[in-house]
Formats: structure tokens, C-alpha cells, sequence
């Protein structure tokens, strides 16, 4: 893609721009078929970063195709409102429509916001007759600038439902149009120094919403029915959350589960508005109309770690009333298997439904006093929405508990490239933005660290054209040699007469450090590839001390500038998925590539080799330069044994920084040259500095 765009830069003629756009569209489809494509795992951060791309590409189409192509009538409205729609097809199971407004002429984001109001509302509307619910939420992308550098950022804002009676330009001015509005604003006058230079598009996406909502048909669980606490009314109109009040307000004294017993819901209740079967969210105002309080409860399954009875579940609140009123109602929402539908039923008798869940030991049962019901319940309704559970007796102590992340990895990769900065030609003073250079990376490096053997660590590199390609086969091969190593399960070594002293000696386990109680299992532990013992441990701290199937990749501002060049490698190179950690769609603090083959059965299978690239910037954030300086010459061991030819002298002069002519080395063959180039190809343009004598 970056190729695409920087080509942009030297199109000045129609043939120029006919090839590019070629080129344009065989890449646009590829992101269209990887955000459709549904025949292997895809993440979810993939696919949106594609989705990115191609509202970007189509941006640049839109603001070049009128230098060189005069477009008849059909496209005059398109060019005139400066905006345009684009539907772009993905593969996310509930999307209904990702959608794109792109820009082509607007400056002011308040005004190209509100334009794009109707375009966006008219395909939401659509798609809203075609289901009764949806999820929508929108991204807003630019073009940022701090200083010298410029960078594309997004604002997205918060999946907000809609419904059929929903208020469509409310929902758009409060939560698209004001949203953005207002992170853009906190955004720029924060410190970060960025400020909107382009407005790119905005994306709307669209998804089906299945709410929570009350039907008739679904059963109330025998172990609920059993407790006698909860009144349900037989119903087939799917209004069994107005039958439930009606029972709660008008008690019936016997039959109290048929609905002749009580008087219609239409006679006693205000439903001005309240569709059928009501939601969660319809409840609010259903108390505004009827003057009654509703507190809906659910039943969740238990943690086993806070389990004190037998039971498997527990009640817990699902909506808190804001205010309790004198008419005040307990309703207990039943779902379905499928989690769509549900069935509200009244609950009768709150105590006695959660009487099990007071009960903390097997012959005493604690209960509330009254004024201690009613403190609780102030505070319930003022915190939150949902139950809040605290350490119990059992589980009032945070400890670290995951012991196998303390063992060093076997194997680690210390990498780093180099770019030649490639002159595009251009610098004319009529034109205030263009691309002046274009990095190409011509050497690559990595150091392997093997922590068990050191004669397995080495360094190697490759210069020229095809760098990053080798770099990428290197990490796949060397994925296998590690497999290899993984499966070979080595037994362990011969115990020695000391070492079997140490282990009958032993008191505390080597890996969680507690001590070996009398009903412990204790075992030798010892490492799979080498066979060599290790220590005493738990049995259980011994299974979970496995090795981990990941090799790091550490870059030293991977997420700034080395992840743009070998992302697109690493991700199409080989078979398997990508799995990323974003700060935004094209920005990542890390991410991990599943090399398929090396997974014994299924790819999914927990044998399966990962490269997790991290960017060692996020916790040392200096330059390499800096963290270099810390280090004495003779910590430099790594170094010294790659380069064990060099004398003293030679080796200094290495180690010290030195000053790269970067823009004079703008292509491979200036790399050959034998000697140093004049003093003025050091001048760097980005500094304005030029070098200076010592």
C-alpha cells in the first residue's frame, strides 16, 4: 500500500495514472476478499485495518481520478457535495453494512460531518426497516501532523443500539456528530502536539442486535420452581412482563398462575410506547409512565472458587432500579438456551428465592436486619447495576499464582534493519505537501539467543533488496528447529548422589517456593530438551512448568517504524493466523504469527509455534544510542564474539556512534562504494544539521 500511495507522487500524465489505477484496483480487491473471506480464521484487527486501507486507497482515487479524467453528468453531484458513499463486503457474522463516506473536498470537520448526515441515516433507516434492532458505531479517520511528522489516526466511537422507533438524527448529532467532535478536540489540545491536517472518511458500521427481551416460551427451571418463590403467569401473547406486574400489584388469592385470575394489564397499566416483548432498556420508561419500580434479577452460574453450597448457580441483579418506589416489583428474567429470547416472572417471595446464597456454613442461616436490607439497597442502586462479590474467608489473599511464566525462554530473537532513503524526485515550492523520500529497507540482522546451550546463539544478516523476505524465511525455519527441540521429551539425566541428598533434603518446592506440606506430592523436576534436573517441586507446579511455545522478536521501535516493512511478509508468507495487539488500525505494540505447520494435529492445537514481535521501546525508552552508553565496553561480550577479529582499536571504533550519511545513500549501489562520501552528504534535512568536526 505504501508503495501505491508514494507512487502518487511522480503520476503527471493519463497513461501514468491509468497504470496506477491497475495497480490501485488488483490491491483493492485483495483487501475486499480478505475482509469476505470466510474460509480460514481471520482476526478481527485484520480485517479492520483492511477495511482502513481500502477507504484510504479510495480516498486518493477520489481526490486524483478529476486531474485526469473529465467525468460526464452522472458523477456532477458526487463532485459537488464533496462526498461520497462506498459499501465495502466483510466477513463479521452480525455485519449488516460497513459503509464509507469519503472525503474529497471538505476541510472543517463539523461541516463534513454534517453533510455526511443524511447519506449515513438514509443506509442506516434501510437497514433498520430490514431488522427490528441493530448496533451501530462509526469511525472517523485523518491525517495528523506534530512538527515534522505525520501520521493517519481514527476516532471511533461508542456501538450504541437502535431500534424502530429510535430517534435517528438524535442518535446521530449526540453520538456520532458530538462524540467525535469532542475526542477530536480533547485530542488535538491535549500534549500530544497532533493536529487534523486532512480529513480522510468516515465509516460506519452496522451490525444486528438481538436484545434481551421477555417472551412466553420459555420454561422456569424446576430447581427455581422448587423453592416456591416466584409466581409464573401462563401466557401466550408475549407479554409476560405486564402479566408479572399485574400479579405483583393485584395478588390473587388462588390459581394465582392463569391470567383470568388477574385483571387485564391494558386496564391497569400505562403501554403508551412499550412494544411487545419488552426489553431491558423499555423498563425505564415503563416505570416513568405507571409510577412503579422494577428490579430484574438473573440467574448466572456459580464461580467454582467462590462456591460455599452445593448449587450451581446464583441469583444475581441484572437491572437496579434508580429509585425505589412505594409500588416496587422483583421480576426474575429466564433465559433461553440461546440467550435471545427470555420470560419474566415474579418473584413472590425474595428471601426465600435466595435463601441458599445467605446460608455461609451447614447449621446457621444469617439474615439481613432490616435496616441493613435498606443501607444495602441505597447503596446497590447508587454503585452499579450488578452484583458486586468480595473475598470471602477462602479467597481473601491475591498471591502470584503463575508460576510457569517465571522460567526463562529458551530461545529469543534481538532484531533490527536498515533503510536507504530513496529520493521520489519532486521538490517544487508550488506543491505544500509531497512525498520526498521513500525508505526501502537493504539490511536486516537478528541476534538468536539459546538459553540452555550457547553454542546454538548466533547472529546473522542479509543485505540487499530481498532482505526482509530471507528475515522472514529465517524465523520460519528456525520455528521448526525449535519444534524440533520441543518434541524431542528428553528423559532426565542420572541422578547423582548429591543431587538426590538435595532433593530428600528439600523443604520448599523450587518453582512456587512454598513449602512441602505432609500431604504433598513431591517429584523431580527437570527440562524436556536437555534432560538436565532441575529442582523438588509440587506435582502440580511441576505440569504447569511446561515450556512456552513462543519465541520473542524484539525490535526496538517495532511499532513506529520496523513493523510497517515485515507485517505484510510475516502475514502472508506462510499459513497460518496473525493475531494483533493495536494502539490504532495500522499501529501495533506487538503482535503474534502461528506458523500452521508446526502444529502436530489441528492448527489450533496447543503445540503450535508462535512469533510474538514485541517493541522493546514500550518499557526502555530511550534510544539504543542511550542504552548503549550504559553498558561498559567489556559488557559488550555478545558483540566481542561476533566480531573476535578486530584488535582493540578497531573494536572501539565500532562500538562508538558514529554518524550515517542517510540521505546521500538514496540507492544499493552508493552501499559498494570503498571510501567516505564529502563532508556536505552527511547534511540531514529532517534535523536541518549538518555534521561537525571533532
Amino acid at each position: 500500500m505504501e508503495d501505491l500511495l508514494y507512487c502518487t507522487t511522480s503520476i503527471d500524465t493519463l497513461e501514468a495514472y491509468q497504470a496506477w489505477e491497475i495497480k490501485c484496483v488488483e490491491y483493492l480487491d485483495y483487501l475486499r476478499e480478505v475482509c469476505r473471506n470466510t474460509s480460514q480464521p481471520i482476526s478481527t484487527g485484520l480485517i479492520n485495518s483492511s477495511i482502513a486501507k481500502i477507504a484510504r486507497l479510495e480516498y486518493v482515487r477520489s481526490t486524483l481520478r478529476p486531474r485526469f479524467v473529465h467525468e460526464g453528468s452522472g458523477h456532477a453531484e458526487s463532485s459537488k457535495t464533496g462526498l461520497s458513499w462506498m459499501e465495502i463486503e466483510t466477513a463479521f457474522n452480525n455485519r449488516v453494512l460497513t459503509g464509507v463516506v469519503v472525503n474529497s473536498s471538505y476541510i472543517e470537520p463539523r461541516q463534513f460531518l454534517t453533510d455526511a448526515r443524511d447519506t449515513v441515516l438514509d443506509h442506516t433507516r434501510v437497514n433498520l426497516q430490514r431488522h427490528a434492532c441493530l448496533k451501530v458505531n462509526a469511525t472517523f479517520n485523518g491525517e495528523f501532523v506534530a512538527d515534522d511528522k505525520r501520521s493517519f489516526k481514527s476516532i471511533t466511537t461508542k456501538n450504541h443500539e437502535l431500534y424502530g422507533a429510535s430517534d435517528l438524527k438524535e442518535w446521530y448529532d449526540e453520538y456520532v456528530m458530538d462524540a467525535i467532535l469532542s475526542d477530536l478536540e480533547e485530542f488535538q489540545e491535549r500534549d500530544s502536539g497532533w493536529a487534523l491536517s486532512r480529513i480522510l472518511n468516515l465509516i460506519v458500521n452496522v451490525n444486528k442486535f438481538y436484545p434481551m427481551h421477555g417472551g412466553c416460551r420459555v420454561n422456569v427451571p424446576r430447581r427455581i420452581i422448587s423453592k416456591r418463590a416466584t409466581i409464573n403467569i401462563e401466557t401466550y401473547d408475549n407479554a409476560c412482563f405486564a402479566w408479572a406486574i399485574v400479579a405483583a400489584l393485584y395478588p390473587a388469592s388462588t390459581n394465582v398462575n392463569r391470567t383470568s385470575q388477574y385483571p387485564h394489564y391494558s386496564e391497569v397499566l400505562q403501554l403508551e410506547g412499550i412494544d411487545f416483548p419488552v426489553t431491558l432498556k423499555q423498563i425505564t420508561k415503563f416505570e416513568h409512565l405507571n409510577d412503579v419500580s422494577v428490579t430484574v434479577f438473573v440467574e448466572r452460574e456459580r464461580d467454582e472458587k467462590k462456591r460455599i453450597t452445593d448449587s450451581d448457580t446464583m441469583i444475581v441483579p441484572l437491572r437496579v432500579t434508580k429509585v425505589k418506589r412505594n409500588k416496587h416489583v422483583n421480576l426474575l428474567y429466564v433465559q433461553h438456551d440461546d440467550n435471545v429470547v427470555g420470560h419474566f416472572v415474579w418473584i413472590k417471595n425474595l428471601s426465600r428465592l435466595l435463601n441458599t446464597q445467605l446460608n455461609r456454613s451447614t447449621c446457621k442461616k444469617y439474615i439481613c436486619e432490616s435496616e441493613r436490607l435498606a443501607r444495602h439497597n441505597v447503596d446497590c442502586a447508587r454503585l452499579n447495576q450488578c452484583t458486586v462479590i468480595l473475598p470471602d474467608e477462602y479467597d481473601k489473599w491475591l498471591s502470584f499464582r503463575n508460576h510457569n511464566r517465571t522460567k526463562r525462554l529458551p530461545f529469543v530473537i534481538y532484531a533490527d534493519l536498515e533503510c536507504i532513503l530513496e529520493k521520489t524526485g519532486i521538490d517544487d515550492e508550488r506543491i505544500s505537501r509531497f512525498v520526498y523520500q521513500h525508505h526501502k529497507v537493504f539490511s536486516i540482522g537478528y541476534y538468536l539467543h539459546c538459553e540452555f546451550d550457547e553454542t546454538m546463539s548466533k547472529y546473522r544478516h542479509c543485505r540487499g533488496a530481498n532482505c526482509v523476505e530471507w528475515f522472514v524465511n529465517e524465523l520460519y525455519h528456525l520455528t521448526h528447529r525449535v519444534k524440533s527441540l520441543f518434541d524431542r521429551n528428553t528423559h532426565m539425566n542420572q541422578f547423582t548422589h548429591e543431587q538426590w541428598k538435595q532433593f530428600t533434603g528439600a523443604t520448599h518446592c523450587h518453582i512456587c517456593e512454598k513449602p512441602f506440606e505432609e500431604e504433598h506430592i513431591r517429584v523431580r523436576d527437570h527440562c524436556h530438551i536437555t534432560g538436565r534436573y532441575r529442582g523438588p517441586a509440587h506435582s502440580y507446579c511441576n505440569l504447569i512448568y511446561q515450556e512456552s511455545r513462543f519465541i520473542p522478536v524484539f525490535f526496538h521501535n517495532l511499532s513506529g517504524y520496523d513493523a510497517h516493512f515485515i507485517i505484510k511478509d510475516i502475514a502472508n508468507r506462510y499459513d497460518g493466523k496473525v493475531y494483533l495487539l493495536p494502539v490504532t488500525k495500522e499501529n501495533y505494540i506487538a503482535f503474534t504469527k502461528y506458523v500452521k505447520d508446526t502444529a502436530s494435529g489441528s492448527w489450533r492445537g496447543t503445540d503450535i509455534m508462535q512469533l510474538r514481535f514485541v517493541d522493546s521501546y514500550k518499557f526502555l525508552s530511550s534510544s539504543l544510542e542511550k542504552l548503549v552508553s550504559y553498558l561498559d565496553k567489556s559488557k559488550l561480550k555478545i558483540t566481542q564474539s561476533i566480531f573476535s577479529n578486530l584488535n582493540t582499536q578497531e573494536f572501539d571504533f565500532l562500538t562508538r556512534k558514529g554518524v550515517f550519511p542517510y540521505e546521500y545513500v538514496d540507492n544499493f549501489d552508493k552501499l559498494n562504494e570503498t571510501s567516505l562520501p564529502p563532508r556536505e552528504a552527511f547534511y540531514s534535512s529532517l534535523t536541518n544539521e549538518d555534521v561537525f568536526r571533532r
